[in-house]
């Protein structure tokens, strides 16, 4: 009675809304996976939900160290223990969409048995990377399977056979989850392109050091991962690397101060 009563009703008040917010962010978040999976198949015609997806993104800077990156979503969600990169051997030196896609479907599904195969393949790019994809996967024997193409602009979906594209409805969680996708697919492509920019880079500097051969120039990627950080690091950080002695790392050092002084002249 009195004040306890009032303490019990304001908790049992607290409880029910508390329930009631974690019943409705479980129902959002059920919409933004499952339920666009389910959508997303819907609009696509599929015969069965496409829970696991893979899609595949290039990446490159005028045909220079060109990659492909595959991710994967099973249920709506990201699986990044199925992610896969791929340096691009085909293409390298030239910019060629098309030909880097025929490889990387190739090194990816020609070997792949039927049960292994995902529910939907997602090719990030318009009409002629989707030809490309679709001549090596049916080529390959896996004739069942749907494979998409998802163009650069406007999120509109190429399906095999149908010159129309599938316009997927603005705010539609179906939408939302096709560019979760593609943006996962183009980040994971661009962070390995980055990275080996940087390696090339990085090799292509310590060339011009005195002391530092390709068995060093790895040591010293291994350990620091960017050039800037090794620009930035001492002579006892340097040499407490494997592989690597005092001289070499003073004369490190030294390179980059040295090119420090020359930029501060000019």
């Amino acid at each position: 009675r009195g004040t306890k009563h009032d303490v019990v009703e304001m908790a049992r008040g607290n409880a029910e809304k508390f329930l009631a917010d974690e019943a409705a962010r479980i129902e959002q978040a059920n919409d933004q996976t499952l339920g666009a999976v389910r959508e997303l198949g819907r609009y696509l015609g599929l015969k069965e939900e496409p829970m696991r997806m893979e899609c595949f993104d290039i990446s490159h800077n005028q045909g220079s160290e060109t990659v492909a990156s595959m991710v994967v979503f099973e249920g709506g969600l990201p699986k990044k223990s199925d992610y896969r990169r791929f340096k691009i051997r085909s293409a390298e030196g030239k910019p060629d969409d098309f030909l880097s896609m025929r490889e990387v479907t190739e090194r990816r599904y020609t070997k792949l048995a039927e049960d292994e195969m995902p529910d939907l393949i997602i090719i990030d790019g318009g009409k002629g990377q989707l030809s490309s994809a679709l001549e090596i996967i049916r080529g390959a024997g896996h004739l069942d399977v749907p494979v998409v193409g998802l163009a650069k602009q406007f999120e509109y979906i190429f399906t095999e056979g149908s010159s129309d594209p599938v316009i997927l409805p603005r705010r539609s969680q179906a939408l939302y989850l096709v560019e979760r996708i593609r943006d996962e697919a183009h980040r994971f492509a661009i962070t390995f392109h980055r990275k080996l920019r940087g390696k090339r880079n990085l090799v292509s500097v310590l060339d011009h050091i005195v002391g530092v051969g390709p068995k060093r120039r790895q040591a010293l990627w291994t350990h620091f991962g960017t050039l800037d950080k090794i620009k930035a690091a001492s002579v006892d950080e340097l040499a407490s690397v494997p592989g690597m002695n005092r001289p070499s790392a003073e004369a490190i050092v030294h390179f980059f101060e040295a090119q420090r002084e020359l930029r501060g002249k000019q």
